[in-house]
């Protein structure tokens, strides 16, 4: 059974997922300042329409137009037939990143406790989880009056262990909610956000107080009646128990998360066994490097040695994707295995910890390079940009150009301007302490007698290692 941790301020909510062993298992930060986008509703006008993609972009007041795919979904289908000018419903699916814009469907849903409303389905989906039959015909007859009037739902896993009156409650409350949103509609603005996602409580006992948790402990008196209201006194309130923390010491640090959460900040990640990940983040996808290290193991078989690794690293793998809420295309590169038998093993681990991902993951398999290639839902901004801006020494690289390399650059710089003729005073160059080291005496001398010009060195330690000035002074 897991445990929830949240630290409240009033600049930065921090939720954590731990085990009984104390391990962090998932991770949220939220900033209240951060304007989340996700699940949200708006109304929005249709500035572009391209019938060769099949799609349109809308206007939904963001920094960007936002993208809409016309070939997904039974509403969207309807919609086909878009004109530029023309409003829209649209939900946000995936925020805008990485200098793209947002990515809408017309395909709307409203999410509650128990259940999602599908406003343009008429159909019943319930959990493959619920598998007694006499539930499933109770939760049947409950959606039948609003399946009559136009809509459909998705019923989840946390309806098992609710009472009647709470889903029903949350079926009037979600149909409510879609009546005000059409009127909303009708009268607003383009732009207009109609239906902003639940707030951070609601969202934390909607996603998490039903995987396996037994206890919240929150710091902020305000959170904790806000959570025993939500849980109210039905059957929800009787398997998880509230409580506030009140020690002096941080909530984080009595519990020893603040460490592991230092841990989420680097690029490598140690496995048990001796073994680690190396984690590299692009704009097109993320790259995941295991490496057995010092791992000897017990086995004089290389094959068991890298089996054994790949499994440990497997694992913390799908930990560091929700940890880190890593999404898009993801490739793991773990240690060659010849045994197909491993390989198909490898994938079914991989499988099985997808699954209890809350965004939905996707195993693809192993191409032909050996490489394991996932897929993981990205709908709001990673911890990496949360967490980092781009360094403005090496622009986001993670690298910088070698003392030698800028040496070699103003070399190249004096010469241009000897060879067009603009070289008519003396030189004084000024640098970074080890671009100097190249610039020695005997390296000045050269230039001097070859260019009939002096230069002189100037050592500055403030500036960066790839920027110099070129400064002409008088004899």
């Amino acid at each position: 059974m897991n445990r929830i941790l949240v630290n409240v301020m009033d600049e930065e909510v921090r939720m954590a997922v731990v085990n009984d062993e104390g391990q962090l298992v998932d991770f949220v930060l939220e900033r209240p300042e951060t304007n989340h986008m996700a699940n949200h509703m708006y109304k929005g006008t249709v500035k572009n329409v391209l019938p060769g993609m099949q799609a349109a972009f809308v206007d939904i007041g963001g920094a960007q137009n936002a993208y809409l795919n016309l070939q997904q979904g039974k509403q969207t289908k309807i919609l086909r037939n878009l004109f530029v000018g023309q409003q829209v419903l649209v939900q946000v699916v995936k925020e805008e990143m990485l200098g793209k814009g947002a990515r809408v469907t017309a395909d709307v849903s409203l999410a509650g406790r128990f259940m999602v409303l599908l406003p343009y389905s008429e159909s019943m989906h319930i959990s493959k989880k619920i598998t007694d039959e006499v539930l499933r015909a109770r939760l049947q007859e409950l959606a039948t009056p609003y399946l009559e009037r136009g809509c459909g739902f998705i019923i989840r896993t946390a309806a098992t262990k609710a009472s009647n009156a709470e889903i029903a409650q949350d079926m009037e409350y979600l149909w409510q909610t879609w009546q005000h949103v059409q009127k909303r509609f009708k009268v607003a603005k383009s732009g207009t956000d109609l239906y902003s996602d639940a707030d951070f409580w609601f969202r934390l006992i909607r996603d998490y107080a039903h995987r396996n948790v037994r206890e919240i402990v929150v710091d902020s008196t305000h959170g904790l009646k806000r959570l025993e209201e939500l849980l109210g006194h039905g059957p929800a309130s009787q398997r998880v128990a509230v409580s506030l923390h009140d020690s002096s010491e941080s909530i984080f640090k009595a519990n020893h998360i603040e460490p592991q959460l230092e841990q989420l900040i680097n690029r490598d990640v140690d496995l048990p066994s001796g073994g680690s990940i190396r984690i590299d983040h692009t704009e097109a996808l993320t790259v995941m490097d295991v490496n057995s290290a010092h791992y000897t193991g017990q086995s004089d078989k290389a094959e068991d040695l890298a089996f054994a690794v790949n499994k440990e690293a497997a694992v913390e793998i799908c930990r560091q994707l929700r940890l880190r809420d890593i999404g898009g295309i993801i490739i793991c590169d773990f240690i060659d295995m010849k045994s197909k038998a491993h390989q198909q093993e490898l994938l079914e681990l991989l499988g099985k910890l997808a699954k209890q991902d809350k965004m939905k993951t996707v195993v693809c398999g192993i191409s032909s390079l050996g490489l394991v290639e996932m897929t993981r839902k990205r709908a709001r901004q990673g911890l990496q940009t949360l967490l980092f801006d781009t360094c403005p020494s090496c622009g986001g690289t993670g690298y910088m150009l070698s003392g030698q390399t800028v040496y070699m650059q103003i070399v190249r710089r004096i010469y241009e301007l000897y060879r067009s003729q603009r070289l008519r005073t003396n030189i004084e160059v000024e640098v970074h302490p080890e671009v100097a080291r190249y610039l020695t005496k005997q390296a000045c001398e050269k230039l001097t007698k070859k260019l009939g010009r002096r230069i002189t060195v100037v050592v500055n330690e403030q500036i960066s290692r790839e920027a110099y000035s070129l400064i002409a002074v008088s004899d």
